[in-house]
């Protein structure tokens, strides 16, 4: 019997982009595309649609406004895709107000756009100057700005509209969401007057807006403010923690004031950067005979700050006035710190607190790293 021809079989291919959002009803298809689509697909879709309406010549301005009029256009993407599917929009959702409307507004901002260029090019010439990143991050945080504009204007519309996951989305920089956030508070104390206080001015200004829609706008408005302030707190909290600017030792010790050498006594100090990073210092005062020991607290051993020594442990510390330097000095200069330890115990004068300040008449005498 001959064998049957095993049958070839074809993955289908994942659809994605506008290909995969759902055509079960006009308002998960808006979300989908909102969510889920591509700002480039979206912006395909939109300059498509604008060279197919517009004149070719109107068409070539429009397309200069700003990336976010055509990125952001989420619910004229979604219009213009469903129009395309030819389905049936919802009685609610005026298509032919929407494609007019926001069509005529990417080419007013072209428009404004191109007359902004020719002025700019008229004053200073042919000749573009770069943009500093401070620039950048400003114009940037103008369009997202301009961007969310947009929802507000349509936030009957835009209730499932979620920035915190826009803003994940895009990973917006802290100062932008900042920006973003002190940009809309004043329209939510305008919002709060007119609903708590009602205003006059403020209600003759609402007037094209029912009692009931106006709280629901102030609702929509404080959310965007919530999330806004939700994820500047997660941004915070993910930023890395900034690194201490860490001096070299001649930097630190360029303040520090001591005595270089001193004849009555025959020593000399050592260099005071080999006081940075030690664990254990020898200080001594030509003036008053006193002979300090500074132990360091911290792991990573002594730094200077302006005159002073960081991280001195005054518990472990200690300081005594020598009746014979000449004896004892020695000692501190070459022996280790337990034989110091045990030599200085059998000293009889009084032993105190150091607090590891260094004068004009301090002689360094020796740093250890233990």
């Amino acid at each position: 019997m001959a064998q049957l021809k095993k049958r070839k079989t074809f993955s289908r291919k994942t659809q994605t982009g506008f290909a995969a959002a759902p055509t079960d009803n006009f308002q998960h298809f808006n979300d989908y595309v909102r969510i889920e689509v591509d700002k480039k697909d979206i912006a395909s879709k939109v300059k498509n649609h604008v060279k197919a309406a517009l004149s070719k010549e109107d068409a070539k301005i429009a397309l200069q406004a700003p990336d976010w009029a055509i990125t952001q256009s989420s619910g004229l993407a979604a219009t213009i895709a469903w129009a395309e599917l030819k389905l049936d929009f919802p009685s609610w959702w005026d298509a032919e107000s929407v494609l007019k409307k926001q069509i005529n507004e990417i080419l007013r901002l072209g428009k404004e756009k191109s007359l902004n260029k020719k002025n700019y090019i008229g004053v200073v010439g042919a000749s573009s100057q770069r943009k500093s990143p401070a620039e950048i991050i400003k114009e940037r945080t103008s369009d997202f700005i301009g961007g969310i504009e947009l929802i507000i204007d349509d936030w009957k519309n835009e209730q499932e509209f979620s920035i915190y996951n826009e803003m994940k989305k895009l990973d917006v920089p802290y100062i932008t969401a900042k920006a973003t956030y002190d940009h809309y508070m004043p329209l939510k104390g305008e919002l709060e007057e007119l609903v708590n206080k009602k205003t006059a001015d403020l209600v003759e200004g609402y007037s094209h807006m029912k009692v009931g829609d106006r709280k629901k706008h102030l609702k929509f408005v404080d959310n965007i403010l919530t999330d806004i302030e939700k994820y500047m707190n997660a941004k915070k909290a993910t930023r890395k923690p900034r690194k201490p600017v860490v001096k070299s030792a001649d930097k630190q010790v360029t303040k520090v004031q001591y005595l270089k050498d001193s004849a009555e006594f025959k020593l000399a100090s050592i260099n005071p950067t080999s006081m940075i990073g030690a664990m254990r210092i020898y200080l001594f005062n030509v003036k008053t005979r006193a002979l300090t020991e500074l132990i360091c607290e911290k792991s990573c051993g002594f730094v200077v700050k302006g005159t002073t020594l960081q991280g001195v442990d005054l518990e472990a510390s200690r300081i005594t006035r020598l009746r014979k330097p000449e004896v004892f000095l020695p000692v501190v200069l070459k022996k280790t710190s337990n034989q110091i330890n045990k030599e200085w115990s059998s000293l009889t004068t009084k032993t105190t607190t150091a607090n590891g300040r260094i004068n004009k008449d301090t002689i360094i005498l020796r740093a250890m790293d233990k």
